[in-house]
């Protein structure tokens, strides 16, 4: 149902000489998705709209750091920017400023793949998750 769309943006992004550089490779396995993400330079997530979004941290845990609009919990991975860049809702100029500034500042790029890394395996780890979850219950369980 989405052919026509992905066709035309095929198109322009051809005609400003970037088919080499944007890739459109399907569906992933999942496991090959972590090497997949290791290659990546940055995730770019801008949604009008997300309930958790899951792109930002899978890049984190690559050590891969990002630029997303303030949706679902973006600016909670960002770490205040230390892990990734929030940008302006339908701003593709604050966008290009925050993708070139990470690119192209070799010294913040490494200190925000790191804090990626770090908040990824530190903050949103399948334990932490686990953590979390158990003092839900425990607290459920002690208020009976």
């Amino acid at each position: 149902a989405h052919q026509p769309f992905q066709e035309e943006l095929q198109a322009r992004i051809s005609a400003e000489g970037l088919a080499d550089r944007v890739l459109f490779p399907g569906e992933i396995a999942p496991d090959a998705l972590p090497a997949l993400m290791r290659g990546l330079s940055a995730v770019v997530q801008l949604p009008r709209y997300e309930g958790y979004g899951m792109a930002p941290l899978e890049g984190m845990a690559s050590g891969v750091p990002f630029v997303a609009t303030d949706q679902g919990y973006y600016r909670s991975f960002s770490g205040q920017g230390q892990a990734g860049a929030i940008v302006p809702e339908d701003d593709p100029d604050a966008t290009i400023a925050a993708l070139s500034d990470l690119l192209n500042t070799p010294d913040r790029f490494r200190k925000m793949a790191q804090s990626a890394r770090d908040a990824a395996t530190t903050h949103f780890s399948i334990a932490s998750e686990a953590d979390g979850i158990d003092a839900v219950y425990q607290a459920l369980w002690q208020s009976q």
